[in-house]
């Protein structure tokens, strides 16, 4: 891996700086190098570090990965998943669905679950010049002067490019420093409201305990009590846990303050829920006390409006983060980095109907400004709705209200087939690159085209935007039958204010 010591040329290709080599960065920089566009990653921290547990991909991240040579190489690494399982708080199943089988057949790709770490590793393996992806680089400055940026490490070392793209997560450094920016160009103009959108009302125990029979083999568990709720990934060799925990009181950080947690936080939080059931032959402890691993982390989520200024642009977590539940978060990811790359692509080579027609000039201010809008426009109807979903999908998870309960108990099991249907059929508008051709598989949904890969009758005729808002609206009934039970309840009017601050 590359080291820190030397500054990057600046050279005169167009660079662009990716800060943070998790699951956007490290995609972004496949994007980029499938586009010939020059990139280096800068991460404070080595690559697939040892702590979060597991990621899941659906068929909208699987097909991205199957466009950059990713999918193969994964698809050995997993297990094949087919069913959710609902349970109560005595630990026996009350419904079990095929849902992650569905998705897999809508889509034609399998969904899939893995370590975090062996998933991070993996799409750094297989890049190309892993000489451009440089740990212990941590940033403590961004300048922008005549349509360059320089970024600056905490060692001294100055790197150089065109644009530079926060994909550092929730707590992101270059979003702190693009809001720095901000409030000197023009104080005002990212508010306290905007700061403070994302929020953390959970917090979650997550860790990765020794597979043993009780949980269900190669599927997903979801065990409900009130105020909590456990969900387990099995693989044949482990569970992946996570144990999320409304905070008491309700109470909700905002920005500045962010909750921290000592080893003692996590072994007393732990203490709570070792004699509660997960299944009809376990308890927690049980799994608890096997776990080869485990932490205690705040469930930040939230989407920003503001996603960029001037050369800088955030993607991931450090633009929109989602509660883990359903499993989103890795996908929106994955999705977002696409929809930059696209843009920048599109920029870099001149492929707009307006653009001129010159490979050697870089594009200017106006132009990446352009580009970086056009990615927060094409990109924030899904992230949002990924926002949503996952927003509902945590408090119905661990009856957050009475409302809720009868939501996930009553409600969900009549639902799921409506539901999934709907969501498989929101995962058929993903965004893939637009200049890497591949032979994609397709179940039985098939995937929506975009205007780029439209003939121009094809083009006027397109309905895709609005067809997208339709799914979208199709779904969100499914959660307003949810929020119509549940708006008698004092929860709901706390949650309307949550969503609307």
């Amino acid at each position: 891996m590359g080291e820190a010591g030397a500054a990057a040329d600046g050279g005169g290709r167009f660079k662009v700086i990716i800060v943070g080599a998790g699951v956007s960065g490290l995609i972004l920089a496949h994007a980029l190098h499938r586009a010939d566009i020059d990139y280096v990653v800068l991460d404070k921290h080595p690559v697939a570090p040892a702590w979060g547990i597991s990621i899941s991909m659906y068929p909208n991240g699987m097909r991205i990965l199957d466009q950059l040579g990713l999918y193969d190489v994964l698809d050995t690494k997993r297990a094949e998943m087919y069913d959710f399982h609902l349970r109560g708080s005595d630990g026996n199943t009350y419904d079990t669905y095929p849902f992650l089988k569905e998705c897999s057949d809508s889509g034609g790709y399998v969904a899939i679950t893995m370590e975090r770490r062996v998933f991070l590793q993996t799409i750094y393996d297989e890049l190309p010049d892993k000489s451009k992806v440089i740990e212990g680089a941590r940033v403590s400055d961004i300048v922008e002067d005549e349509s360059r940026v320089q970024v600056v490490l905490a060692n001294g070392t100055v790197h150089e490019g065109d644009i530079v793209v926060g994909c550092d997560g929730v707590h992101s450094a270059v979003r702190e420093l693009m809001w720095a920016r901000a409030h000197r160009l023009s104080p005002g103009l990212v508010t306290v409201a905007e700061k403070q959108r994302m929020t953390a009302t959970y917090v979650c125990l997550i860790g990765i305990a020794p597979y043993q029979e009780g949980v269900g083999a190669v599927s997903v568990s979801s065990v409900s009590y009130a105020g909590f709720s456990f969900l387990f990934l099995t693989q044949p060799d482990a569970i992946y846990f996570l144990v999320h925990i409304k905070r008491p009181g309700n109470k909700t950080v905002k920005y500045p303050n962010r909750l921290r947690f000592t080893d003692a936080d996590v072994e007393a939080e732990a203490s709570k829920y070792l004699d509660c059931p997960v299944s009809e032959t376990l308890v927690f402890g049980d799994l608890w006390r096997t776990r080869t691993r485990g932490q205690l982390v705040a469930l930040e989520e939230g989407v920003l409006s503001r996603w960029s200024l001037g050369r800088t642009v955030l993607c991931g977590d450090s633009a929109h983060k989602v509660t883990p539940n359903a499993g989103f978060g890795g996908n929106l990811a994955i999705e977002g980095a696409v929809a930059l790359a696209n843009e920048i692509y599109a920029v870099v080579h001149h492929r707009r109907p307006d653009a001129k027609q010159n490979q050697t000039k870089k594009p200017s201010d106006e132009e990446i400004r352009h580009a970086f809008q056009k990615y927060q426009e094409g990109h924030m109807a899904r992230a949002k709705m990924f926002y949503y979903m996952s927003w509902a999908w945590t408090r119905m998870q661990a009856y957050d209200g009475w409302g809720w309960y009868v939501a996930q108990r009553w409600a969900l099991p009549y639902l799921w087939g409506v539901g999934t249907r709907r969501i498989c059929e929101l995962m058929t508008y993903a965004p893939k690159l637009s200049y890497v051709p591949f032979n994609e598989r397709s179940g039985t949904s098939g995937w929506k085209k975009h205007e780029w890969e439209l003939y121009p009758e094809e083009t006027a005729k397109s309905q895709t935007s609005s067809s997208g808002r339709s799914v979208i609206s199709r779904f969100t009934s499914i959660i307003i039958i949810s929020a119509l039970i549940y708006a008698a309840s004092v929860w709901y009017r706390e949650g309307v204010v949550q969503l609307l601050s």
